[in-house]
């Protein structure tokens, strides 16, 4: 059925044809989700053009909420695709859509060909021709609330002679959606139930590494220290610091393990973000003298405040800051800030980490917050670090991300923010 999903006015219903390049154009973008970027949106604005049911129907669905006058194609194209595959997965979008499409060809190319000759600010104080075809009249008082097209280049005009553009197809979109749309929740459900499986047996995992490792790694850093005391050769002292550091290095790896695993409930307070920074930089400026490493906090305009676990936020900061040292070694800068945002029509707090050291390739990207993982060839860490950081992040209702460039690497920590 090559129907475009209904369009709702006032408890009304009206359905346009979809053209043979829309549909190809339609199915394209269901199939690959990635496709809503700019030069998609191009594609879709280009065939808005020549299109005039297309360009209708996205004016009259998207900008039902708008105030503006005038829109452009391109706007309409960006928000049509972010929003396609729930208009053709709606359960009752062609609820009611006429059965018979033949009687209405002829009609619909007399009015696709005085359509494309007219100027495109034109279409909308004409569209309600189409609508007429397939439900009642619009009234004048609707009409004159539609906004106008504005585009800057003209539409091309389709040769005559050329073959109906509103021939059947036999590609059913509404069915391609909904499938489309029950694949990405099965995966996504299989996705969190394998990392839900992963966690658990993780769990299990970190359970037999406290017991069978923590109790001599005691052992070991508590003999370690023994000998310290009762020698005085200063080699022989630092040799044996080592082993302390190294067995307290071990148990916070299974520490971090068992965080990863089985995290305690954050004890919830007000909490701001620029103090949380201010107190990492200065608890690490100790660790890199004489590396000409800089660590530059960036204050916000205003106060960045949540409702989060101080511990866990300053842990999970200092975890990022250490990765970014890491990384540069020797010579470089780490800059911290932090903001408030809207992300996916929610207020979130974004903290963001950026060092100059070497960026990421796109494997270890992918892997970054997988226990463990080497990103060694990146000069960045080995651990659960990161992944713990991914934690404290979705405890607070929140995610993680790493933004790699030709060089260096921004780290960026979001949670939810107070309304």
């Amino acid at each position: 059925m090559s129907w475009l999903p209904a369009i709702r006015i006032a408890g009304s219903r009206w359905w346009l044809p979809l053209s043979r390049p829309a549909v190809d154009l339609i199915a394209a973008a269901l199939v690959d989700p990635r496709v809503t970027g700019e030069s998609s949106a191009s594609d879709f604005t280009d065939q808005m053009r020549s299109d005039p049911t297309l360009a209708i129907f996205a004016v009259l669905v998207c900008d039902r909420r708008k105030v503006e006058r005038e829109v452009s194609l391109n706007s309409m194209a960006v928000e049509l695709l972010s929003r396609l595959s729930d208009y053709f997965a709606s359960g009752d979008a062609f609820l009611g859509a006429p059965d018979d499409r033949d009687c209405y060809v002829a009609r619909w190319n007399e009015l696709h060909e005085s359509f494309i000759r007219m100027p495109l600010s034109k279409w909308m104080s004409s569209a309600d021709q189409w609508l007429a075809l397939t439900g009642p009249a619009v009234p004048n008082a609707v009409i004159d609330s539609w906004p106008k097209i504005k585009d800057e280049i003209t539409p091309i005009i389709v040769r005559g002679g050329e073959t109906s553009r509103y021939e059947d197809s036999k590609l059913n979109l509404p069915l391609l959606a909904r499938r489309l749309r029950r694949n990405q929740t099965l995966g996504a459900a299989f996705g969190d139930a394998l990392a839900e499986a992963k966690r658990a047996a993780l769990k299990q995992f970190a359970y037999g590494l406290s017991h069978e490792i923590n109790n001599p790694l005691a052992n070991i850093s508590a003999r370690a220290q023994g000998l310290m005391r009762d020698e005085a050769d200063a080699s022989r002292r630092t040799s044996l610091q080592r082993v302390v550091d190294q067995s307290m290095r071990a148990h916070e790896m299974v520490a971090d393990l068992m965080f990863y695993a089985h995290p305690p409930e954050p004890h919830v307070t007000e909490v701001e973000l620029t103090a949380v920074l201010t107190s990492v930089v200065k608890q690490l400026q100790s660790t890199i003298p004489g590396r000409g490493i800089e660590l530059i906090i960036t204050k916000p305009n205003t106060v960045v405040t949540v409702q989060a676990d101080r511990a866990m936020m300053t842990e999970a900061v200092r975890s990022l800051v250490r990765n970014s040292i890491e990384a540069i070694g020797i010579g470089g800068r780490v800059e911290l800030s932090c903001s408030l945002e809207r992300m996916h029509e929610k207020r979130v707090a974004i903290i963001h980490i950026g060092d100059s050291g070497p960026g990421l390739s796109d494997e270890a990207r992918k892997h970054a917050f997988d226990p463990y993982f080497s990103g060694r060839e990146a000069g960045r860490g080995l651990g659960v670090g990161l992944c713990r950081v991914q934690r404290i992040a979705t405890l607070h209702r929140g995610g993680v991300s790493l933004v790699s460039g030709p060089a260096g690497c921004v780290a960026r920590l979001w949670i939810q923010a107070p309304a």
